[in-house]
């Protein structure tokens, strides 16, 4: 099953004066298990798309199903988890546990079947059950960001989508929600993730779609985007490609500096044992 956007168009402030096409077009199928990364520039129409996987939009023209129902649907709002840019938005209960057991609770679960649902949610991203009597608002802007991804989580869907998510984090809250990410890519939750912090999310990702003026300018692995000529790729895979085209035999799949460093001292080792 899959999320699939068939030749979709939107536009905002229809049929006035201001009103701008921010969708032309557009069609993309996105398979179970993916981690799907969504670049462009601002105005492109990224969060515009995605808003369309569960009903938040609605299509002018064209039309968008999750596992076969309308994306506007009950069935398919149960199936498609969002992660807002910033986490204020989605917090808004007492203590961190009434937030992440929010979702499943109006599903029906209760009792300790509840609790555990809200401490597994929770060890998931990374985050002491602890927590779980504090008020979400006195945690830190990364972790208020984990505890609504938890929430996310808390609600069994099969596509988690993610809007800009490694804004405004310090180093450590990146860290900590990029391993978050992976570990729920690894249970079979499909990621789409719209980000511009590419490093942070490459080592996961299997697809990258770049959108251009309500337009998808391209669609396929992290291997061919590198081997483009879009914007945004990182300072590491770019140095990289440079130097395969030089004729270093570096090697693919590096996206930091420790990770660069250690290649090129590797390839320079090599090169100083067979002089």
């Amino acid at each position: 099953m899959s999320v699939i956007v068939e030749n979709v168009s939107f536009s905002y402030a229809r049929k006035t004066q201001l009103e701008q096409m921010v969708l032309d077009k557009v069609s993309l199928k996105i398979g179970e298990g993916e981690f799907l990364v969504i670049m462009g520039e601002v105005g492109s129409g990224k969060t515009t798309l995605v808003k369309h996987f569960n009903g938040l939009l609605k299509p002018i023209f064209g039309k968008v199903t999750v596992d076969g129902y309308n994306a506007a649907s009950v069935h398919a709002r149960k199936l498609v988890g969002m992660l807002f840019q910033f986490p204020q938005q989605q917090l808004f209960a007492r203590t961190v546990f009434e937030d992440v057991a929010f979702a499943p609770s109006n599903f029906g679960i209760s009792g300790e079947e509840l609790r555990s649902k809200v401490s597994w949610s929770l060890k998931l991203v990374g985050m002491d059950e602890k927590i779980t009597s504090r008020s979400p608002f006195s945690l830190s802007n990364g972790h208020m960001r984990l505890v609504a991804l938890a929430g996310v989580i808390a609600a069994s869907p099969k596509y988690i989508v993610l809007d800009e998510p490694f804004t405004g984090l310090d180093p450590k809250g990146i860290k900590e929600l990029s391993k978050a990410l992976a570990q729920v890519h690894a249970m079979g939750v499909t990621i789409v993730v719209i980000t511009h912090n590419l490093d942070h999310v490459l080592p996961s990702a299997t697809r990258m779609v770049f959108m251009g003026q309500g337009k998808i300018a391209f669609d396929g692995t992290p291997d061919n985007y590198f081997l483009s000529t879009l914007p945004q790729i990182p300072d590491i895979p770019l140095l990289m490609r440079e130097l395969r085209r030089c004729g270093v035999k570096v090697k693919d799949q590096i996206f930091d500096v420790e990770e660069a460093f250690q290649e090129i001292m590797r390839i320079k080792r090599m090169g100083t044992a067979h002089e």
